[in-house]
């Protein structure tokens, strides 16, 4: 391996590190406050004129101006998408799901476009959904949540074994009483017991034929609403506490990879000098062998 190469490794690595980034023109364009800023305000400004569209119909004198701001946006978040596409290059916005994401939701917004159908033009209210991705606590609740999902799943099959197991005793108990007639009845009921949703009158209508109905309706209350319901909860806190441990996991990974990248360099450029060195040695050898030769004869 000769100097020259040797030294032209950290540039070519350096090279390709900037080539899967993107283009740094790009990058230094949305990669700051300002632009993370002007996004933020034009999504949450589309989607007040959305609201305001929506609520006073398309008989409000400002519905031409508001379709017209629409599409302005619409453009703007095109613009957006293009940009983030060049700063980040191919690779690295395919890989990311929150890009995918939002070229799913502008898409979305584009058929909305279409005054064929008016029922589609309900779908320009998604671009709301760009708050999610624009906001990184937002985006960290997000991923906190679909990392919870298995758990989510889990505690779901376990509460509705429970709904079912109270809808069947329910029923064998109280199927005259008007809301246990049959499972259906009997599992919405329970359901809103389990909200507390007129839990007293249900219990006062139920004890007039049986006395004893309390104690079934008090203790599915106690395992349903107080027990199981609160798996949910226990499950997404616990997602959303780890998601900030993922992130600074995430974080120390790229200086490490960057800490790495360092120490091959130092390793290069140690090769490199010891090279030179070597080269230095043989050039002060013949030099020394030339002085030490005889002269030439005349």
């Amino acid at each position: 391996m000769t100097g020259a190469s040797v030294a032209q490794k950290p540039k070519a690595r350096a090279a390709a590190k900037r080539s899967r980034g993107g283009i740094p023109l790009f990058r230094a364009l949305t990669r700051n406050w300002v632009w993370d800023t002007f996004i933020l305000l034009c999504i949450v400004a589309n989607a007040a004129i959305l609201g305001y569209d929506a609520h006073f119909g398309e008989a409000n004198p400002h519905h031409a101006l508001i379709d017209r701001w629409n599409m302005y946006f619409l453009f703007i978040f095109t613009g957006e998408l293009v940009l983030e596409f060049f700063a980040q290059g191919p690779r690295a916005y395919l890989r990311n799901g929150w890009n995918i994401f939002d070229l799913i939701v502008v898409g979305l917004s584009y058929i909305a476009v279409n005054p064929a159908i008016s029922a589609l033009r309900t779908l320009r209210v998604v671009r709301v959904f760009r708050l999610v991705s624009a906001v990184p606590q937002m985006r960290r609740v997000v991923e906190a949540l679909f990392s919870a999902l298995p758990g989510i799943l889990a505690s779901f099959a376990i509460l509705a074994i429970v709904f079912y197991i109270g809808a069947v005793m329910a029923t064998t108990l109280f199927h005259d009483q008007v809301g246990f007639r049959n499972l259906g009845e009997s599992a919405l009921s329970l359901f809103a017991l389990t909200q507390f949703d007129g839990w007293g009158d249900t219990v006062t209508r139920l004890d007039e034929a049986h006395p004893f109905a309390w104690v079934f309706i008090l203790s599915f209350t106690i395992v349903a609403a107080f027990a199981v319901l609160n798996l949910f909860v226990g499950v997404i806190v616990e997602a959303v506490q780890q998601a900030p441990q993922e992130e600074i996991k995430e974080e120390l990974e790229e200086v490490q990879e960057g800490v790495d990248e360092i120490h091959e360099a130092q390793d290069d450029a140690a090769r490199m000098q010891g090279r030179i060195l070597e080269e230095l040695r043989a050039l002060r050898a013949e030099v020394a062998t030339l002085k030490n030769a005889p002269p030439p004869p005349s």
